[in-house]
């Protein structure tokens, strides 16, 4: 068959795993979670400063070198090393001497050890009061310079799109020639699945096919982002960024409702609607950090919207139960700085939480300076006993007058519940018809009847501290020396990044400093924030961004291959008003975007990783879209918001409404590689592993989609076997059957087989929804 490769059922039995290198992501975990560990709980006593047993554990040489005992690590072997026999108590040498540390402590050293024990610099932890020095290399990062819009380059024939005219110019330099344009049928499909996440139907691709106007493609894609499919999809996008789920607990039984965040669906939902209704980019931003402080529009308080959004803050990959209360919140204060600068910057904030950032102008005064706003932010309503679970913070979305009046409400019955129950008391028990009884009955059903609903709430911020912690209000904070609370240094005023937002920024004198931090990461002057997004919307759409560190514009991260175009992007994108549609449909109405994914051999000589955009490369779809196309080929897909998410993988919702559960990782969606919820991911793996082509060969939803395709062939085409055989390639493929497919196809269906003669027309669909042809844009 052309194209729809039948070889899936053969990967069944072939296990091709790719392993990634550690990379930037075991960077970031050991600064969050191993390095902070060491700090606080090894480097007082194996530092420079003093080094017992003449072990020094503040670098990865000191490590493998060892003390008197030898060395404390053997990487990639955690049983064999010296430290994690030492953590575990296994032997004589018991460290720290103290205390053991928690099982899951133990567990992350070992996990760190068996990946190597990857440190991301050979460098020491400084001494506390250390200066931190801006450097040339720093005040010249093209990132951190002002945004100008450049002219586009002169190339011949002048495109009309500038986005064209950058990449040419390019092109034309290395001497590569463009790939010639798709054909209309892979364009539509390639541009329905990226802006709605859905195959195009067949009708949609006669009209369009049909349509010979020169406008034709720009009014489809003005269709795509119009439709409500379009905020759906792009919300997961989004989700993946800033470390969403659903829950923690996959089971719903075993869900505690005071720490699970069983309102963050509203968060989602928000999501979708302001993607939908391009509410600008800068405003998106504000909202989810200080959109409990924004005033409401129409003036009624309270501004739902608003504290939806900040369940951006208190939905984090966070500890529920620590005994440890202090290092909970530090930690939870830790993500947000972290989200934020990741998310909207493209900064690695964190790093700069033990010490100053060791590429970055980011120095650890900063951090604290940050991290102030965020300790002065309420997210949990209790932080609960030692060892007990917090209550995260929720809010209501009504007004204090309906509060008032369900309050007053529920006192009334309580009232008219007394005083029924002291009646009965009485002997003799007033009988059932007495005139006092009833009455007092009457009343109390009246009010039960008029009782105001129990007002729908959100998981949102407010202003002050976490009751019961170390800073329980509106307060600046003390540098934590390496990291630690319980070693607190100089006190630091809440304020911005010196570097970036000068040194004579105004003092932070009410409030957290939220809504400030919000409008500076906004601002149209802020070098970062506009070419962040825009290179992620450019990622989003070509499968690679021209920074291919989208969570990191720091001196760590890979210059841009098209600087001009990043830059004329971002400006364009503030001078359009941050509107997310504007940039959409420009992206996917240049050359670059249209170009077929054919390509000559010298291209892919020359250019095999594509950084130059001479050809469109092909991907696969991700997991939320593999499901949402096989229940749309079906005829099954339900496009209606759900609410809370389900559990349910046989749910007819779209995949954005099937849950991500933080403690679950063996569903669907993680074996098609989902973006992790505990962190910010810039971008999501692509593994080709077993399981995926076991899951759809033998899962019960893949079987009852290739069901469901073949009943839908049948009723479109109850007699012709040749014409239904056409009708399923045009709903998966989106293309007609050739004519060797069509006998290829016939000869499946006659094939020795027990059971109905529906089962051959089902092993047809199920092949043709293995495909790669399928699950693949091209």
């Amino acid at each position: 068959m052309r194209r729809a490769n039948l070889g899936w059922s053969g990967a069944a039995l072939v296990l091709l795993c790719w392993l990634s290198a550690p990379g930037r992501a075991a960077d970031d975990h050991f600064e969050k979670h191993v390095r902070p560990l060491l700090v606080e709980k090894c480097q007082s006593c194996h530092s420079a400063e003093k080094a017992k047993g003449g072990l020094r554990l503040d670098s990865r040489a000191a490590l493998l070198k060892g003390g008197d005992s030898g060395p404390a690590v053997s990487p990639d072997k955690p049983a064999e090393s010296l430290l994690v026999k030492a953590i575990g108590y296994a032997g004589e040498l018991k460290m720290p001497p103290n205390g053991k540390l928690a099982d899951k402590e133990i567990a992350l050293l070992s996990r760190w050890i068996e990946a190597g024990a990857v440190w991301p610099d050979s460098g020491i932890t400084p001494k506390s009061g250390a200066s931190f020095a801006v450097t040339e290399k720093h005040r010249n990062w093209w990132a951190f310079q002002p945004v100008k819009r450049p002219e586009a380059p002169k190339v011949a024939p002048q495109p009309t799109n500038a986005i064209d005219a950058f990449i040419r110019s390019k092109l034309d330099t290395l001497g590569l020639k463009p790939a010639a344009p798709a054909d209309k049928r892979a364009l539509l499909r390639r541009a329905t699945f990226d802006l709605i996440g859905l195959p195009p139907t067949p009708e949609q691709v006669d009209a369009f096919l049909k349509d010979e106007s020169p406008e034709a493609f720009a009014k489809v894609v003005d269709q795509l982002l119009a439709s409500p499919a379009h905020g759906q999809r792009w919300a997961r996008h989004w989700l993946d960024v800033v470390r969403y789920a659903d829950y923690h607990d996959g089971n719903p039984k075993a869900r505690n409702p005071v720490c699970e965040p069983l309102e963050a669906w509203r968060y989602r939902d928000w999501v979708v609607q302001s993607l939908n209704r391009d509410l600008p980019f800068d405003q998106f931003i504000v909202h989810q950090i200080a959109g409990d402080l924004l005033p409401p529009p129409d003036g009624k308080q309270p501004y739902a919207d608003g504290l939806v959004a900040t369940t951006f803050l208190v939905n984090g990959a966070w500890d529920r139960g620590d005994a440890d209360k202090e290092k909970m919140v530090s930690d939870m204060v830790d993500d947000q700085i972290d989200t934020v600068g990741k998310a909207f910057l493209g900064l690695t904030l964190g790093c700069a939480r033990c010490h100053d950032h060791k590429f970055d102008p980011v120095s650890t005064r900063d951090y604290y300076a940050l991290a102030g706003i965020f300790y002065s932010t309420r997210m949990l309503k209790e932080l609960g006993t030692k060892g007990g679970e917090i209550t995260l913070q929720r809010r209501p979305l009504v007004s204090q007058e309906v509060l008032d009046k369900r309050s007053q409400q529920l006192k009334q019955i309580a009232e008219l519940n007394t005083r029924l129950t002291e009646m009965d008391k009485k002997s003799p028990k007033p009988p059932p018809t007495d005139p006092a009884r009833v009455q007092l009955i009457e009343a109390r059903d009246r009010v039960q009847k008029e009782l105001v609903p129990e007002p729908p709430q959100a998981l949102a911020v407010s202003e002050g501290g976490v009751p019961g912690g170390l800073f329980p209000k509106i307060q600046d904070v003390p540098v934590h020396v390496r990291g630690s609370y319980t070693c607190l240094g100089p006190v630091v005023p809440r304020g911005l990044p010196t570097f970036f937002a000068g040194d004579k920024q105004p003092k932070i004198a009410t409030g957290s400093g939220r809504k400030e931090l919000a409008d500076w990461v906004a601002s149209k002057d802020n070098p970062l924030t506009a070419r962040v997004i825009v290179n992620r919307v450019w990622q989003w759409h070509f499968g690679t961004g021209l920074v291919r560190t989208p969570n990191n514009f720091g001196l760590l991260s890979e210059p841009p291959s098209h600087p001009e175009l990043l830059d004329w992007l971002a400006a364009t994108f503030v001078a359009d008003g941050w509107s997310l549609k504007k940039l959409h449909r420009r992206i996917v109405l240049s050359e670059a975007y249209q170009r077929s994914s054919a390509a000559a051999p010298e291209a892919l000589t020359r250019d095999p990783d594509n950084r130059w955009l001479g050809r469109f490369t092909p991907r696969r779809l991700e997991a939320e879209a593999i499901r949402d196309a096989m229940l749309a080929v079906a005829g099954r897909l339900d496009l209606k918001p759900l609410g809370p998410a389900t559990h349910d993988l046989s749910a007819l919702n779209r995949s954005l409404y099937v849950q991500t559960a933080r403690w679950d990782r063996s569903n669907f969606a993680t074996i098609f590689d989902a973006a992790n919820p505990d962190a910010a991911v810039e971008r999501r793996d692509v593994s080709t592993v077993a399981p995926q082509a076991l899951f759809l060969l033998n899962h019960d939803f893949a079987l009852a989609q290739a069901k469901h395709l073949a009943d839908r062939a049948t009723r479109d085409e109850p007699k012709d076997e040749v014409a239904r055989i056409r009708r399923l390639f045009r709903l998966t493929f989106a293309r007609a059957a050739s004519e060797v497919e069509v006998k290829v196809a016939r000869a499946l269906l006659s094939a020795p087989r027990k059971g109905a003669t529906d089962l051959a027309w089902r092993d047809l669909a199920h092949v043709l929804l293995l495909s790669n042809e399928f699950i693949y844009l091209d």
